[in-house]
């Protein structure tokens, strides 16, 4: 009766009744957005967190329709919202990548995340059943699955690229040229520095900032670059600390 009972309990866990997990996502989310500290921790155990919940949600070999929970809107039209485990994650990684590093090459990153993306979904095909019968359009399913999964391989291998790149950089002296403010919507600010060409940047470029930055930095001054290689080849930059 006793491993009766656990087994009942085990399968409970695992049969996509991951909320507990959905709920350690988004606080970790929150803290990592807001107070990322200790920062390397913090966005590793955010990107283990998704390949661990496939792994776990796919133990009883699942749809992948379980990973998607459907609802209607105001219009009465289905909304369909990944596990919190997957995108809110995503979304998290996501933003601290943005705010934190700065592209030196886009196009740089297609293979790197194209590879990421190509393991995480084995991963989910080899854990997940094909959805084969369902009451809502099951494409759609899997369109905002794998969106949200590519969001997460590409997002994450550009943050685990700059986070754990321990390269010496090659510094470039350049020039701020000019500042300004950007105003969006609900009153977000962005703040940008217009620096001189440096390195193989033949233009102008601007470079967003934080607040506190740009509020320490002058048109006219002189501003260390730093370049470097990138966890996965990835180059990346950022501007020296006085």
């Amino acid at each position: 009766m006793k491993e009766k009972t656990n087994s009942i309990t085990f399968k409970k866990l695992t049969l996509h009744k991951l909320d507990w997990l959905e709920w350690i996502t988004i606080g970790l989310a929150i803290w990592f957005v807001f107070y990322p500290k200790p920062y390397e921790i913090l966005l590793g155990i955010l990107l283990i967190i998704p390949i661990f919940g496939l792994i776990l949600n796919g133990l009883h070999k699942p749809s992948m329709a379980t990973l998607v929970e459907i609802s209607a809107d105001k219009e009465g039209n289905d909304k369909y919202d990944v596990a919190d485990f997957i995108d809110i994650a995503a979304y998290a990684i996501l933003v601290r990548a943005f705010i934190d590093y700065e592209f030196e090459s886009f196009y740089s990153l297609i293979i790197p995340g194209t590879i990421s993306l190509t393991i995480i979904l084995i991963i989910l095909f080899v854990t997940h059943k094909l959805i084969e019968k369902s009451t809502r359009n099951k494409w759609w399913i899997y369109s905002s699955l794998i969106f949200n999964v590519s969001l997460y391989s590409f997002s994450g291998t550009y943050a685990a690229n700059c986070t754990y790149d321990y390269s010496k950089p090659k510094v470039f002296e350049t020039k701020i040229l000019d500042k300004r403010i950007q105003k969006g919507r609900k009153g977000r600010k962005t703040y940008y520095i217009k620096v001189a060409p440096w390195g193989h940047h033949y233009d102008n470029e601007e470079i967003s900032v934080g607040s506190t930055r740009y509020e320490e930095m002058y048109v006219g001054e002189n501003i260390k670059i730093d370049l470097k290689k990138g966890l996965f080849n990835i180059p990346w930059f950022y501007i020296e600390r006085n």
